[in-house]
């Protein structure tokens, strides 16, 4: 299971705090290695990116609830999209650290 510590940032910015990736479920947004500015915000849009707690361990993923309540973890390094997650409505719900701050939303996977 990834080990994520949380690394304090200047006050100037739009983040709560940063992480460094361990992998590369962010590529190419993101490689393996580079930090990520976070918010603390469990508010989250279809195509956020957030930093989750799940069966599958600690994992940074893109977000998408459907109409039933399923909720669907994407990686969006799509050559790791055997990694996707679908946790169904009555299942336990993944655990959200934080989002990515981004300039703007990301489209969802069409695979």
């Amino acid at each position: 299971m990834s080990v994520y510590e949380m690394i304090p940032v200047s006050p100037d910015t739009d983040a709560d705090f940063a992480v460094d990736l361990e992998d590369d479920a962010l590529a190419p947004l993101f490689p393996a290695g580079s930090r990520v500015l976070m918010k603390r915000s469990t508010d989250l849009l279809d195509g956020d990116v957030g930093l989750f707690y799940s069966q599958a361990g600690i994992v940074f993923r893109q977000f998408c609830q459907d109409s039933e309540g399923n909720i669907y973890l994407f990686s969006l390094n799509r050559d790791r999209k055997d990694e996707d997650l679908m946790i169904p409505a009555a299942g336990e719900k993944p655990t959200c650290f934080g989002k990515v701050v981004l300039e703007q939303l990301l489209p969802l996977p069409m695979d």
